[in-house]
């Protein structure tokens, strides 16, 4: 990857993560000259990250409006969730069939990373980390590369909904679906999963 490349995904995950927190107001402009004295970088890395972003469904680019922060209807994060019940399913159903020991420690520690995590917002950014680990073993990237995007957008409604009286707690569903893909139980994986993601 080259310099510029790197700079503009580092600009664009920095500003993904407070889309997703919330610290981005929907609808707001991302001025480049703004973007780019922040970073203190040229306006080149810029662009490319804002394209990023469009790209990651977080911005909206208009002819005149410039790039703007996303901004989600309720009707939108239904069609969100019922997109994660088709896909993820669909997806841990293949990770568990291709299984192995490296995987599932991964997964474990996943797991617990999440449960041991103090604030929420460590602990959203770690639950979106086991979602993630529970399914790459599937070893599917175009499955993959749909359900990444979908997550994330769940993680802004967290922000935006839970964030505030999230308590640190241990995550039973959590540990029930890595319990189930221990025993290669894809049937009560899936089921658990299901729902988990309708909490």
């Amino acid at each position: 990857m080259s310099n510029l490349s790197t700079k503009s995904a580092i600009i664009a995950e920095a500003l993904a993560e407070e889309i997703i927190r919330g610290e981005l107001e929907p609808g707001s402009r991302l001025a480049q000259d703004h973007i780019a004295e922040r970073f203190q970088t040229s306006h080149v890395p810029v662009r490319e990250a804002l394209q990023r972003l469009v790209q990651m469904e977080l911005a909206t680019s208009e002819p005149r409006r410039g790039v703007r922060v996303f901004s989600l209807s309720n009707a939108d994060h239904e069609d969100i969730q019922e997109m994660r019940l088709a896909l993820e399913p669909l997806a841990l159903r293949k990770s568990i069939a291709a299984l192995d020991r490296a995987a599932l420690a991964g997964i474990e520690r996943a797991r617990v990373q999440c449960d041991n995590a103090t604030d929420p917002i460590s602990w959203e950014k770690a639950n979106r980390a086991f979602h993630l680990a529970i399914l790459a073993p599937c070893n599917r990237p175009l499955l993959l590369k749909r359900i990444a995007p979908l997550q994330r957008l769940s993680a802004h409604r967290f922000h935006a909904r839970w964030r505030a009286g999230w308590v640190r707690s241990s995550d039973r569903d959590h540990g029930a679906i890595v319990q189930a893909m221990q025993r290669r139980d894809a049937d009560g994986a899936c089921q658990i999963l299901s729902r988990h993601l309708m909490r």
